[in-house]
This record gives C-alpha cells, sequence and structure tokens, in this order.
C-alpha cells in the first residue's frame, strides 16, 4: 500500500491507497453504475437500503448523504452496512462534515477491486466541505484504467459556479482511458452549469435503448432532475441502457429516500475508438 500526493492549484487530490496483489481478477464487459442520494439513511438503515439495491444487482454504487456513526443513524456505519449486504468488498466514505455525534459525507461501494482512490476538496461555503472522490478499477476488470468520480454539489447559487469550474478542471487532470462522473449535483438540465459540463461530458439519460421516462413519455433533456451520470468523450464505451428506478417488485424505493436511484449500463470497450453511441 503506497502513499501519494498531486498539487492543484492551491489544494490537494489526495491519493489515498493502491491495493497491491490483488489475485482472481473477474474481467468484464458491461459496468452497471447507480447513483443514489439516500438521505441521510433517516427513513430506512444501511441494511434495508443494500436489500433494495441487491435486486438491480449495480457493480458500483455512489451514494451521497451518507451518515457514519450519527445518532440518528443509530451509530451505524451505513455505507459498509450496504456493503455488506449486498456482498461487496470495496467501499470508501469520504467526510463531508462532522454531525450528529458522527461524520456526514459521501461514498462508493464497488463489485470490482479498486486499485487506486482520490479525494478534492471542492469550493465550499458553510460546514460542509463538498467532496470529490474517484474510484479507480482493477484494470485487469475491463482492460483499462476506468475511473470513477462521485461528487454532491451545494445548491448555494453563490458558489455553484466556482464549485462547477474547479470540479471540471480537477477531472480533466486525471490520467485514465475512461472516466465516469455521476452524483447530486444538485443543478438542472436547464442551467448553464449544465452547458458547462456537457461540453465535455455526454449525459447518460439521452442515451441508451430505452427511451421512455418514468412517466412513459418520450425522454427531453430538459425533464427536470438533479441526478446525474456523464460520461467523457473517449469513445471507448456505449450505453446500453439508463434509467431512474421506479417501484417495481415490490421495493418501495420513495419510502427510502426523498431521491430515486439513477442508474447506467455501460457496454465498454477500450479496443474500439470508433465505438458508436446509441
Amino acid at each position: 500500500m503506497t502513499k501519494g500526493r498531486q498539487m492543484f492549484t492551491n489544494k490537494r487530490i489526495m491519493l489515498l491507497f493502491i491495493i497491491m496483489a490483488i489475485t482472481n481478477i473477474i474481467s468484464a464487459e458491461d459496468l452497471k453504475i447507480m447513483t443514489y442520494n439516500i438521505y441521510g439513511g433517516r427513513l430506512a438503515d444501511g441494511v434495508t437500503l443494500g436489500e433494495n439495491i441487491k435486486v438491480e444487482n449495480p457493480d458500483f454504487i455512489a451514494l451521497q448523504e451518507v451518515d457514519k456513526n450519527t445518532s440518528r443513524s443509530n451509530f451505524k456505519d451505513v455505507a459498509y452496512d450496504i456493503s455488506q449486504t449486498l456482498g461487496y468488498d470495496y467501499f470508501y466514505f469520504q467526510k463531508s462534515r462532522n454531525f450528529d455525534s458522527g461524520e456526514f459525507g459521501i461514498a462508493f461501494i464497488s463489485k470490482y477491486p479498486i486499485t487506486k482512490i482520490y479525494t478534492y476538496e471542492l469550493p465550499s461555503i458553510g460546514s460542509e466541505k463538498r467532496q470529490l472522490l474517484a474510484a479507480e478499477i482493477d484494470s485487469k476488470v475491463f482492460d483499462s484504467k476506468v475511473l470513477l468520480i462521485n461528487t454532491h454539489l451545494d445548491f448555494k447559487e453563490e458558489i455553484k459556479e466556482e464549485e462547477v469550474s474547479s470540479l471540471l478542471n480537477v477531472v480533466g487532470i486525471f490520467d485514465s482511458d475512461i472516466k465516469i462522473m455521476m452524483g447530486d449535483f444538485n443543478l438542472l438540465p436547464t442551467s448553464d452549469y449544465y452547458k458547462d459540463i456537457t461540453k465535455d461530458w455526454k449525459d447518460t439519460y439521452m442515451l441508451g435503448d430505452n427511451v421512455k421516462d418514468l412517466d412513459g413519455d418520450k425522454r427531453k433533456v430538459s425533464n427536470p432532475r438533479i441526478d446525474y451520470i456523464f460520461g467523457d468523450n473517449s469513445k471507448k464505451w456505449e450505453v446500453k441502457e439508463s434509467y431512474f428506478i421506479k417501484e417495481t417488485n415490490g421495493n418501495k424505493w420513495t419510502n427510502l429516500s426523498d431521491h430515486l436511484p439513477y442508474i447506467t449500463i455501460f457496454s465498454i470497450n477500450p479496443n474500439n475508438a470508433d465505438i458508436k453511441k446509441k
């Protein structure tokens, strides 16, 4: 296990660790990603959340508004409990603030081995320090370096421009074959911030074989939403399917959080630079 640091402006991108000597690596072609704001676990504990997430069988879960050892969550490590319920060995929690005798922040959980984890503190106002949390999947899984980036941006307008600019600058310097950025961006697709992001990132909501939204209407970029999964311009992936989870299979998602999970299924093809997006 090694540690490293890379300077960026006046802040630091922290390389937290590298997992060495991983054996029995599973190779894959598809990557199913879920981003989910779990509302701090106010409405459901980690085990309940994990049992519902398990039905969807995602490979990677980006979580926002995560409690760790807080009084309101009965001093449970919510991300850990979800990971154990899923049976996934790889997870990490990044603190945004101290809260309620514990901590509050963002996290990821992964089915596949993670070799590097990066964190970066975005421009913030108030007690909650907005974070970027990035995880690199072991390159043997997809025969390429795939970097998955999770964040939860502030809703406050006075910091949004600086925050989005910092986010895009930082993710731009990561060295990876494929980058996928996700989370609760607290911005609408009709905003100028969305336009700035989609200059170099593709909104997966507009891609994939399924072209219907939850109400059965044709998808529109302007459909109100703040949870996103964006893919880079590497041309080494395509979207097979993307959707917000609706109430199916007896899972009452609206009873678990004030957000619905958003899922994208990617087909990863690092050797095909001319892969066509659907």
